[in-house]
């Protein structure tokens, strides 16, 4: 759980919630990653708060560095066999974990996510989310993560069980569980990227080769969980409530430069900074095709270049 100058009662609710609703032996440790806060709340009342509980470890980072390189700080510092990744502003729902840890114990090559409840900004309540009302991920041509329902061809392949886990082409990225072994298979994240944005595209379909016409545009995409060998599914029955910010809480202009566009180019690899390692995970892990994962996981979407014609609305 990575943090920046988190609110403390709100950070609590998020390492409570994970203490009381998760059965002891299935909890090895929470670790916290500071994201280089400078409130005061935020270093000796944390760490004096942290160290009666026991089982939370606290990391700092010493300089900002995002969500993406914070979490590979977490991710060195884990000794469990299953990571989860989850946000600083959570609750953890009774029962939330075990259908996560239920879907990686049957394949070590899932990853999983639950659903995302809404966490009022303002009252700060709960507002669950029953299972018929399941959302998955996709994505447009700009490379943007949506949300849509779920297929009719998903709904018809789990026989109309709205509470079996569901195929999910893509992920928030948020909140996501994954087996700690086959995440370092896969490559962890793209520590080329920064700060935020696009690295729960590029976990979510890393690593493809095939090269795409988008806006006159050439994009060359890389592998993914799907392309890999690995499943991405969601869990009608693992709730986590999350507070959805109003505005970001990092600065984006930074040195001027367009931060999410650039992690959307390494993605799409055309060439912002050096990718020759996520080249070489490409070829090592030798991972299926896009238009495999166009065909076979995510035929739903629309794909310009098979439009029969075009122009102005």
């Amino acid at each position: 759980m990575t943090f920046h100058n988190e609110a403390w009662s709100v950070l609590l609710r998020s390492v409570h919630s994970i203490i009381d609703r998760t059965p002891p032996n299935l909890l090895k440790e929470i670790i916290l990653v500071d994201d280089f806060s400078d409130m005061d709340h935020l270093k000796a009342a944390l760490e004096e708060y942290m160290n009666k509980l026991e089982i939370v470890k606290i990391v700092r980072a010493n300089q900002r560095e995002g969500l993406i390189r914070a979490r590979l700080l977490g991710y060195a510092a884990a000794t469990g066999t299953v990571l989860i990744f989850l946000d600083s502003h959570i609750e953890c729902a009774e029962g939330w974990i075990q259908p996560l840890l239920y879907e990686i114990y049957l394949n070590k090559t899932t990853a999983v996510t639950p659903v995302i409840d809404v966490i009022s900004d303002e009252t700060f309540a709960f507002q669950f989310q029953p299972a018929k009302n399941t959302n998955v991920g996709g994505f447009d041509w700009s490379l943007t993560f949506t949300w849509h329902g779920i297929p009719e061809s998903e709904r018809r392949r789990r026989n109309y069980k709205d509470y079996l886990p569901v195929r999910s082409p893509t992920m928030a990225g948020g909140l996501f569980a994954i087996s700690r072994e086959f995440f370092t298979e896969i490559g962890t994240y793209d520590e080329g990227m920064d700060i935020w944005g696009a690295e729960n595209l590029e976990l979510s379909f890393r690593v493809f080769t095939l090269i795409l016409v988008i806006s006159l545009k050439l994009y060359r995409i890389r592998p993914d969980i799907w392309m890999c060998g690995g499943t991405l599914l969601s869990a009608p029955c693992s709730h986590v409530g999350h507070i959805f910010r109003k505005r970001s809480p990092y600065k984006w202009d930074k040195n001027n430069r367009p931060v999410v566009l650039n992690n959307n180019l390494r993605m799409a690899e055309t060439g912002y900074g050096d990718i020759s390692a996520r080249k070489d995970l490409r070829q090592r892990l030798q991972c299926k095709d896009f238009n495999w994962f166009l065909t076979h996981v995510y035929p739903e979407i629309f794909v310009p270049g098979e439009a029969i014609c075009s122009g102005q609305k």
